[in-house]
C-alpha cells in the first residue's frame, strides 16, 4: 500500500511491540529512531505485562501500557484509549491479524507489515526483507512514517539502574564476582531451537574443572531445564531470572562476563547490555538472528545428509573451545 506521504511527527504515538524478548531486543534499534523522531510529541508503547519497565527505563518519559498474553485486541484497544481516546498514528511491530485489528481500533492512522490483514486493517504498510538481518525489519515501516533506512543504527543506552539490579540478583544467587558464564539453555519458541541440557551440564563440569564460575539465567517457567541442567552437571549450579522480569534479566545479563545461549531472547537481551556472546544455531540462520552490536561468537551446529542442522549433535568440546576463546579475549582487553 501506498506511504504516509506527509511525516507525522511530532504526533500521539502508539508503538506496539513484539511479543518475544528476542524480537523486543532486535526491535530497539528501530524503536529508538521513532522515539527520537517524535521528540515533542507523545510516544506510547504497547507491550507485555513482564516487559514493562524496560520501556519505562530505556524511553523515560515515554508512557507505557501493557496487555497480558492472548488478549482480545478489541479489550486491549479499549484499555488504550481510554481517558484520551483514539491516537493519531500508530505502528505494530508484530505480524499477526489480531495485531493489526488491535492497531487499527486503537489508532487513527494504522502502519504495519504486508500481509496478515493489512489490505483491510491498515493506511499504510510495507514488506519484511527476511534477506536481511531481523535488526532491519522495522526499516520499511519507519519509511512509510518518513523516516528513510540508514545504514547507522545503535542500540538506545542501557539504563545503569538496572546494572545494579542484576548485580544484586546474581550475589542472592551465590554467583557474585568477576567473569561469571552464565549459561542460558532456553527457548521460548519451542525444542528444535535448544542445545540439550545435558550438553548444558557437561558444558558447565567441564568449567568447573577450568576453575570458572557458572550461572543458570533462565525465565519463568523454565524450573525444568534448571533440574535436568544441574542433574547433568553434578551439582546445584546457582541459577537467576526465574522471578525476573524482562528489566531484571538485562541487568543481570549486564554484569556477566559471557553469556552462552541458544538463539534466544536472553542473547539478543545480552547484545544490548554489551555482554560478550557464544550464541549456539541449529534450524535458524545466523545471518537472519545472530545477536547483534557485541562481541558475539556463533556455533553452528554441523548439517546432517538432508542439511538440517539438529543442535544435540553440536559437540560440547566445539562450545568449550569457544567460551575458553571468548573468555581470553575478554581477560585481554580488561573488561571486568
Amino acid at each position: 500500500m501506498g506511504r504516509l506521504l506527509t511525516p507525522p511527527f511530532p504526533t500521539r504515538l502508539l508503538v506496539d511491540l513484539p511479543n518475544w524478548v528476542g524480537d523486543q531486543a532486535l526491535a530497539l534499534p528501530a524503536v529508538g529512531r521513532l522515539v527520537a523522531a517524535n521528540r515533542g510529541g507523545e510516544t506510547t508503547f504497547h507491550t507485555r505485562p513482564r516487559a514493562r519497565r524496560v520501556y519505562e527505563l530505556a524511553f523515560a518519559p515515554c508512557r507505557v501500557i501493557t496487555s497480558p498474553p492472548k488478549a482480545f485486541p478489541v479489550a486491549s484497544a479499549l484499555a488504550a484509549c481510554r481517558g484520551a481516546g483514539r491516537f493519531d498514528v500508530g505502528i505494530t511491530f508484530r505480524h499477526a491479524p489480531r495485531a493489526k485489528i488491535f492497531l487499527r481500533l486503537a489508532s487513527r492512522r494504522a502502519v504495519g507489515s504486508a500481509g496478515g490483514g493489512s489490505r483491510l486493517l491498515l493506511d499504510a504498510s510495507a514488506p519484511v526483507d527476511r534477506r536481511r538481518h531481523q535488526v532491519h525489519d522495522g526499516d520499511g515501516l519507519l519509511a512509510l512514517l518518513g523516516l528513510p533506512a540508514s545504514p547507522e543504527w545503535s542500540y538506545p543506552p542501557f539504563p545503569p539502574v538496572l546494572e545494579d539490579e542484576g548485580a544484586e540478583l546474581l550475589r542472592r544467587a551465590g554467583a557474585h564476582g568477576q567473569g561469571v558464564i552464565g549459561i542460558a539453555p532456553g527457548a521460548a519458541s519451542g525444542e528444535a531451537k535448544r542445545w540439550p541440557p545435558e550438553c548444558y551440564g557437561e558444558l558447565v563440569r567441564r568449567l568447573d574443572a577450568l576453575g570458572r564460575q557458572s550461572v543458570l539465567v533462565l525465565g519463568p517457567g523454565e524450573d525444568a531445564l534448571v533440574e535436568a541442567v544441574r542433574s547433568a552437571a553434578g551439582r546445584p549450579v546457582p541459577v537467576v531470572g526465574l522471578e525476573a522480569d524482562v528489566a531484571g534479566l538485562a541487568g543481570v545479563l549486564s554484569r556477566l562476563g559471557l553469556l552462552v545461549g541458544n538463539d534466544s531472547g536472553p542473547v539478543h537481551l545480552a547484545a544490548w547490555t554489551r555482554t560478550p556472546v557464544i550464541a549456539l544455531f541449529g534450524p535458524t540462520d545466523p545471518a537472519r538472528t545472530s545477536p547483534m552490536a557485541t562481541p558475539c561468537r556463533v556455533v553452528a551446529a554441523p548439517a546432517s545428509a538432508d542439511g538440517r542442522r539438529p543442535l544435540d549433535q553440536l559437540a560440547v568440546d566445539e562450545v568449550l573451545a569457544a567460551v575458553v576463546a571468548a573468555a581470553g579475549e575478554v581477560a585481554r582487553s580488561g573488561q571486568p
